[in-house]
């Protein structure tokens, strides 16, 4: 299971992949796509790969911000996949068309298209209750419990 916490700036996480490609490049843009089953919320954020895989080790290594990662309300379903930026497809893309700065032929996406690896994630972060801790001696209590 993956982690994720929302408070931090940087989140670092690590997944062993069963094929490896070791093309040049080939990690360079990756995004997680999220998907909670509890409130149907959905999306993506894009991950940095920090050390990838090679012909004798199968682990990726990948950073994302914090502020990224969806609101940290439990568990959710992720899948990691490679990123390629491909032509847009008119009534086929995410980004609404009067978004785009440019002519629609010249018009591109990000658009995942290789499954790297999915798997659970637990998204935890500013969310937690605050535990109040208290350093002076005239603040610690005693209590007795009876059994019987």
């Amino acid at each position: 299971m993956l982690q994720f916490n929302k408070s931090q700036q940087i989140n670092t996480n690590a997944v062993y992949l069963e094929t490896v490609d070791t093309g040049s490049g080939y990690y360079d843009t990756m995004v997680m796509i999220y998907s909670q089953s509890y409130d149907n919320s959905s999306g993506s954020f894009a991950v940095t790969a920090t050390s990838t895989p090679t012909q004798y080790r199968n682990w990726l290594i990948f950073n994302t911000s914090g502020s990224d990662v969806p609101s940290p309300s439990g568990q959710y379903d992720v899948k990691l996949y490679i990123s390629q930026e491909l032509p847009s497809v008119w009534q086929q893309v995410a980004t609404p068309w009067d978004s785009y700065n440019e002519i629609w032929e010249d018009a591109y996406e990000d658009t995942p298209t290789d499954l790297l690896y999915s798997d659970r994630a637990y998204i935890s972060g500013s969310n937690e209750s605050n535990i109040t801790q208290y350093v002076s001696a005239d603040e610690n209590g005693t209590y007795t419990t009876y059994n019987g």
